[in-house]
């Protein structure tokens, strides 16, 4: 499985502004793929605008690069920030991917997806290159250490994986030649023996480029992901792996082994004696991670691989699947598997995902869950990074939602969502996640009915049940005979009747104006 603020960053102006199984495939994206005007034609110069309204001081990104616990975000192809670039209301994710009837084949389960990135005008100009320059930049931002590109479909013509991933390396190397690309191949598509030939031609271009991530003595690392699929078993597949890591050897390609499996303890054994380290697509509810070991995996993994890159993702929600989803508990899963990696000494971490929005586990800023994961996964890489939680220095109120509740049924949707084997059980709350100074008095007003509580200094959940309405959320303190207030409006109204589901939990925060907001997925 795989598994704007109001001032908006770079080019996207204020007029217009995506465990547990096997990954699905995309093979619908238009046609022909929209090459990129003369770069001679281009007609605008973009200057990076760092726009980071976080309660918390952010370290230099050199400081954060000397740690030796590194931070990749998986990066999914299928999904750039525009597909043709045209404009936003008019293109392939407002026509197609997010619209319920946009496919006479999606209609069933109300359309491919049910979030985007967030949009941006149409370019003159370089286009692809600059929203990939975006991407990167935003990354960077937050203290990542590259991506982890998922080396996806490259025959049956689907040819715009492979300029993706080409375009990545050149334009990653050209905003800062420190971020690094975590190889990754998907080993769900390169099944065949024709196509693990392809395979491993496709890696060796790639390993080429300046980007490619290598450890410091020089070696390349590759982390496949379902490493233990190109073989019936385990020992077969490890097998496999050794012989194909000796031919890389041979054409002089040192490779720094770092599998990537579900269900890692089937195969660690296996595969001790070939891998740098390990990982593990991981689980998408937060009771199942508490119950699951994931805190101390990192060091159990030790007993077999030098390092233990450790899967944190946001949310898992799967229209095209089923539909299915697994029960994320607002912002709960993010925290928990942050957290298990900062106190279970995980020496890598890999976000699942930066953007894949089939999935929907992206945590880049988009129309749904806008900058709130993004956000978060600031605080806690400084953290994670430098082994010493952020002291928060300002008050700031993230909320996190669905637009409805899932007991409602749809008018027009005919299969319905259901919870994937393993989910922890169905919530419908609302969630206040407030970062605090000092304690303080929250408040969730949901409907007609307010709800309250005594909050700490520090990071403090609360949840109430969900009601049909937009919800606002406050804070209180009383401040040398003052009270000082803090009130914030949902981005998003909660819906008391829909024509189509939508299980994302949606995201904002009073730090940033809600964006975009004409192109959230529509319920009727």
């Amino acid at each position: 499985m795989k598994i704007i603020d109001s001032i908006f960053v770079c080019f996207l102006f204020i007029s217009v502004l995506v465990c547990c199984q096997s990954e699905p495939k995309h093979d619908d994206e238009p046609e022909d793929e929209v090459q990129s005007p003369d770069e001679g034609a281009d007609t605008i110069r973009i200057t990076w605008e760092k726009n980071d309204p976080w309660p918390f001081d952010m370290p230099s990104v050199q400081s954060l690069r000397a740690s030796q616990k590194k931070v990749f975000a998986h990066y999914f192809t299928q999904f750039p920030i525009s597909i043709e670039n045209l404009p936003p209301h008019v293109d392939y994710y407002a026509t197609n991917y997010m619209s319920p009837t946009g496919n006479s084949a999606r209609e069933h389960y109300g359309g491919y997806l049910r979030n985007r990135p967030l949009p941006r005008t149409t370019i003159v100009g370089a286009w692809e290159n600059l929203d990939m320059e975006e991407e990167v930049r935003r990354a960077i931002d937050i203290g990542l250490d590259g991506f982890a590109c998922d080396l996806l479909y490259i025959f049956d013509g689907a040819n715009y994986h492979r300029s993706r991933v080409i375009r990545l390396m050149n334009v990653a190397n050209s905003v800062d030649p420190n971020f690094k690309i975590l190889i990754m191949p998907d080993m769900e598509v390169f099944r065949t023996s024709e196509q693990l030939t392809i395979m491993t031609e496709y890696v060796k271009e790639v390993s080429a480029y300046p980007a490619a991530y290598r450890l410091d003595d020089g070696r390349l690392v590759i982390s496949p992901y379902n490493a233990h699929s190109v073989a019936n078993n385990a020992a077969n597949a490890a097998a496999w792996w050794s012989n194909w890591l000796d031919e890389m050897r041979n054409d002089g390609i040192d490779i720094a082994f770092l599998p990537l499996f579900q269900s890692w303890q089937n195969y660690a054994n296996a595969f001790r004696d070939i891998s740098y380290g390990m990982s593990d697509w991981g689980w998408a509810s937060p009771k199942t991670q508490i119950n699951g070991n994931w805190l101390t995996v990192a060091a159990r993994a030790r007993e077999y691989a030098q390092i233990w890159m450790h899967p944190i993702r946001p949310q898992d929600i799967r229209p095209g699947q089923g539909p299915i989803f697994w029960e994320a508990g607002n912002s709960e899963l993010y925290r928990v598997m942050w957290e298990h990696a900062i106190m279970g000494g995980a020496d890598w971490v890999h976000l699942i995902t930066w953007n894949d929005y089939s999935e929907h586990t992206c945590m880049a800023p988009s129309v749904g869950t806008q900058y709130s994961f993004y956000d978060l996964t600031a605080y806690y890489t400084v953290w994670f990074k430098t082994g010493v939680q952020p002291t928060i220095t300002e008050d700031a109120l993230y909320y996190f939602y669905r637009r409805h509740s899932t007991e409602l049924e749809p008018a027009k949707q005919t299969s319905k969502f259901q919870p994937a084997s393993g989910s922890d059980p169905t919530l419908n709350t609302v969630e206040l996640l407030a970062f605090l100074t000092a304690p303080a008095k929250l408040e969730i007003q949901t409907g007609d009915a307010t709800h309250t509580m005594a909050a700490p200094a520090g990071i403090t959940s609360f949840q109430v049940p969900i009601k049909a309405g937009t919800p606002v959320f406050r804070m209180y303190r009383e401040e040398q005979e003052k009270v000082k207030m803090l009130e914030l409006t949902g981005g998003f109204e909660i819906k008391g009747s829909i024509s189509y589901q939508d299980f994302l939990y949606y995201g904002g925060s009073s730090t940033r104006e809600p964006v975009a907001l004409d192109f959230v997925y529509k319920l009727d």
